[in-house]
């Protein structure tokens, strides 16, 4: 990228001044228009098309909801007239006119053909309650016509481009709901600023389908369907779940459909307004991909009466209705004991219909293991004759066959061929296993993934500390052997970089900094349990990885903005900073968090919308956004001036004012646009907590929905003042990617979404929530997870720093427990924890605030986590996963006082603790569990 000087950028940001200035006091009538509409909510132009521009009066940016050259909305009929071929009528080419309307407050278009027996009339009426769009479908013909087809094309301003002023400003992201008379679409900005725009069906219009497929014209278009009965049948393969339907129109009759869009203040008022125009506002917890273990809780928020809620597998399907709590909100309790997609379908009012789509799990733990195990069976090369030797590869779920450089699918001929050897599909596998590791040792999965360390990565995959030139470098695309050959990189006359080392992709390197350091923390816990290094040298490899990661990609291609693009996995530097100052390496602690705290800064005050990674808007961000705001929330980081030199604009930063609220402002911006990119009103397991890449109608469940719900999760837990609803999204969050895991036991084949029990533990990398599409990998995939595992397993390895039980208070649901199932018998609160890792148990109430975090081994399976909600007494089991007697770290906070610490054999203790004050006790462990109890006194 070319330097900018500093006049060319005062140039450019006065002219971005004079633009955003007048543009937000008034734009000016566009060519071709033919009417306006406006309130104080709408300001709305037409042009022949339809709505050409559609904006909030007085809104605080100028964001045009519509795409440029495209009318927001559109309608296409396939229709059937008798035995006659199937024939069609589309307002974006068929003729139309505009209605002479009188009113001020309405326009009409109508719509047809001299062929047609068909004609549409659309009318727009703006009203003080929303703007009302009704579709009237005429039958001129003595005779039925069948509406095998009645689409909606919208052309919504998607955001794009690099401009990061004008994405978070003038663009918008789309959510959608498909689900029958509960139906709803909102835009918002990225940023999660409001207001939102939200779109409803009105009674007697329901939504089943939709699609981003090609079709003529409508390309591009993101197309939501009220009936699909031509359009799904023309999909050979994949599944779709709700009715395709067709409609009957008899001669000489008509039929109408009616919808509002209305705008919303946030998300809450979104909901309000759903119940006010007759819908239900659904909430659920713990999420929409739950384990058969644990019970699920929805609410049900409705004026309508007549709510039954049906089962699509009754006998294997517990619904339980609960006590209100709030008048006009329903509670039941649900256990699923079928593994796979479960839908709920609830009717209610007059005929009326919706439907919740669940994904049912095996167990969290079982999931884990399972993952782990099959990486390390299935997953990983070795063949020391063979450069790639110890490579943990893509796995083919459909073909149920790994691949590797030399059986490639296909992929080595494309742009993605970095995808078998390299990058984030590939580089995340190892570090997924050691963090799981952590938690369940095993001796073969160390075992695996330290012939990985040593075989691929270290002198291959890594410059080692004996290459003099850039030790600890990594080498990028398309993979490491490439990346040696200098010679053969030289004639790759394509390649502008050619001549440089190839060691500049930062993304790389925080994954084997945590590869590193995941296994620094086993040979800490688990003395002799590794082979290749000893604790000492994981620490040497994790701190040399983290300061090449801040040094080698800026220094050789500034073009990847180290300090400016959230990385996944970077997060884990405070950790290691705060382990090598424990260890005595003060020196190199110093040094990573100097740079560590460059990005910090750079992230809080050097740029107003920092959500960002790769692509403008990423969700990638989301993690390490977070990990910023919570950094400088917690730490006291000082003014500076110069502090580092930007090579793209040829400028310094500097930061003279550091005021200690900085970091949670921040905070509160970062969650907003991380939950902005997020579903959580959708009703179905592949959008709730779901990150959205990009166009929200694109691929959902990727690495970053568990990655950015721990963000969510964490503030909920920690600095939120209002919880609840954190805690309800960020647990969904965390439970979202686990649809991706293929497994089963023998009675279900062993996987839900590729039967076989050579699948069993497989995963896929992401999910098409589309009957048919073809993915960015360029593999047609049907409904479900694609069949290649690729970047998921950086996903996991983020859902190990979020998975927890706790108890809490809900407004809605009241006192719950998520990642367990809670009893409550007096004062006595009690849950088996179900998390799927067992090391953290917070309860948190709007009294209290105590967080047990065990830093090895965890509490025991299948038993009690009690605590008295007057004393605060604890009574928990503890799990021995290590090997022999040792002593456990269980680190305790929120207490308050004295009490009395009996350990199982032991000795009884007094403990004095200071609220908000963290206390590490040492737990002797000596037998396979030990009882601990906390009594206060």
């Amino acid at each position: 990228m070319a330097n900018i000087s500093r006049s060319r950028l005062l140039l450019i940001s006065f002219f971005l001044f004079i633009f955003y200035t007048a543009s937000a006091q008034s734009v000016p009538p566009l060519p071709g228009i033919v009417k306006q509409l406006e309130n104080k909510d709408f300001t709305l132009r037409f042009s022949a098309q339809g709505i050409s521009s559609l904006q909030k009066t007085n809104d605080v940016y100028p964001t045009n909801y519509t795409q440029s050259r495209r009318p927001f909305l559109g309608v296409t009929v396939r229709y059937q007239l008798q035995n006659k071929r199937l024939d069609s009528i589309k307002t974006s080419i068929s003729p139309k006119k505009i209605s002479d309307q009188k009113t001020r407050s309405q326009i009409t278009y109508i719509t047809q053909t001299t062929a047609a027996p068909i004609k549409l009339t659309e009318n727009y009426t703006l009203t003080e309650q929303g703007l009302i769009w009704n579709i009237t479908l005429d039958n001129l013909s003595e005779n039925a016509v069948t509406i095998k087809d009645l689409e909606i094309p919208i052309n919504y301003n998607n955001q794009g481009g690099e401009n990061s002023k004008d994405i978070f400003e003038q663009h918008v992201i789309k959510h959608h709901s498909i689900a029958g008379n509960n139906s709803f679409l909102f835009w918002q900005r990225p940023t999660g600023l409001g207001p939102y725009l939200l779109m409803l069906p009105l009674p007697g219009t329901a939504l089943e389908y939709f699609s981003t497929k090609a079709s003529g014209e409508n390309e591009g278009r993101f197309k939501i369907f009220i009936h699909s009965a031509y359009t799904a049948a023309q999909e050979t393969k994949g599944t779709w779940r709700q009715a395709n339907t067709s409609a009957l129109i008899p001669g000489k009759d008509s039929k109408s459909y009616r919808f509002k869009l209305k705008w919303a203040d946030d998300y809450a008022d979104i909901r309000k307004i759903m119940v006010a125009e007759g819908m239900i506002d659904i909430q659920v917890m713990p999420g929409m991909t739950v384990p058969t273990d644990l019970d699920v809780t929805i609410a049900l928020k409705t004026n309508q009466k007549n709510l039954t809620l049906c089962p699509e597998f009754p006998k294997e399907t517990t619904i339980q209705p609960l006590p209100a709590i709030n008048q006009g909100t329903n509670l039941y309790k649900i256990r699923f004991t079928r593994l796979g997609e479960n839908k709920i379908t609830i009717t209610y009012g007059d005929h009326l219909e919706t439907l919740m789509e669940f994904f049912v799990t095996e167990p969290l733990e079982t999931l884990y293991k399972k993952r782990a195990s099959f990486l390390v069976n299935h997953q990983q090369h070795r063949d020391s004759t063979k450069w790639y030797n110890g490579l943990f590869s893509i796995y083919d779920m459909k073909s149920k066959v790994l691949r590797g450089p030399d059986d490639t699918d296909g992929f080595e001929k494309s742009r993605l061929a970095y995808v078998i050897a390299s990058d984030d599909p590939v580089l995340g596998k190892a570090p997924f296993i050691a963090a799981k590791n952590v938690f369940y040792p095993d001796v073969k999965e160390i075992e695996a993934i330290e012939y990985y360390a040593k075989n691929f990565v270290w002198g291959g995959l890594q410059r080692t500390d004996e290459e003099k030139l850039y030790p600890y470098g990594l080498y990028g695309t398309p993979d490491w052997h490439h990346g040696r050959d200098s010679l053969k990189r030289s004639q790759n006359l394509t390649d502008v970089n050619r001549n440089k080392m190839h060691i500049w992709r930062s993304y790389d390197y925080p994954h084997i900094m945590m590869l590193y350091f995941e296994l620094y923390k086993i040979a800490k816990l688990h003395p002799g349990i590794t082979h290749y290094l000893d604790q000492d040298g994981y620490l040497e490899r994790a701190k040399e990885t983290a300061k090449a990661y801040f040094k080698y990609p800026y220094e050789i291609l500034p073009w990847y903005e180290t300090y400016k693009w959230g990385c996944y996995n970077e997060l884990l530097m405070v950790d290691l900073i705060a382990e090598l100052e424990k260890k005595g390496f003060q020196k190199d602690a110093d040094e990573i968090r100097a740079e560590w705290e460059k990005k910090v800064k750079y992230f809080l005050y050097d740029d107003p919308y920092p959500f960002r990674s790769e692509y403008a808007v990423d969700a990638t961000a989301y993690e390490s956004t977070h990990a910023f705001a919570k950094y400088a929330a917690l730490n006291t980081m000082r003014p500076d001036s110069n502090l580092w030199y930007d090579k793209n604009f040829d400028k310094w930063y500097s930061h003279p004012v550091i005021k200690a609220e900085d970091g949670l402002k921040f905070m509160k911006r970062e969650i907003a646009a991380n939950i902005a990119s997020r579903g959580w009103l959708e009703t179905s397991f592949y959008y709730y907590g779901s990150d959205f890449r990009g166009k929200s109608d694109s691929f959902t469940l990727s690495y970053m929905s568990p990655m950015g719900g721990w963000a969510i999760l964490d503030n909920a837990l920690n600095f939120s003042e209002y919880p609840a609803e954190g805690l309800r999204l960020g647990y969904g969050a965390y439970l979202s990617s686990f649809a991706l895991i293929n497994s089963g036991t023998a009675k279900s084949n062993y996987g839900y979404w590729y039967p076989g029990i050579e699948n069993d533990g497989a995963s896929g990398w992401a999910f098409e929530p589309q009957q048919q599409a073809n993915t960015w990998i360029d593999k047609p995939q049907g409904r479900g997870p694609w069949y290649y595992d690729g970047e998921v397993d950086l996903g996991f390895g983020g859902a190990t720093r979020a998975a927890a039980t706790i108890i809490t208070e809900d407004p809605v649901f009241g006192v719950v427990a998520y990642g367990g199932n809670m009893q409550k018998n007096g004062n006595i609160l009690s849950v088996i924890p179900r998390d799927g890792l067992r090391a953290r148990f917070f309860y948190h109430t709007k009294a209290d605030k105590i967080d047990l975090v065990l830093q090895q081994d965890g509490f025991a399976r299948e038993k009690t986590i009690s605590v008295d909600t007057q004393t605060k007494s604890l009574v928990f089991t503890l799990e021995n996963r290590g090997v022999g007697d040792h002593v456990t770290s269980l680190e305790i906070k929120g207490l308050d006082g004295k009490y009395v610490v009996k350990v199982e054999g032991q000795d009884e203790v007094e403990v004095v603790f200071q609220k908000g004050e963290m206390k590490a006790l040492q737990i002797p462990i000596t037998t396979e569990l030990t009882l601990v109890t906390l009594k206060a006194f």
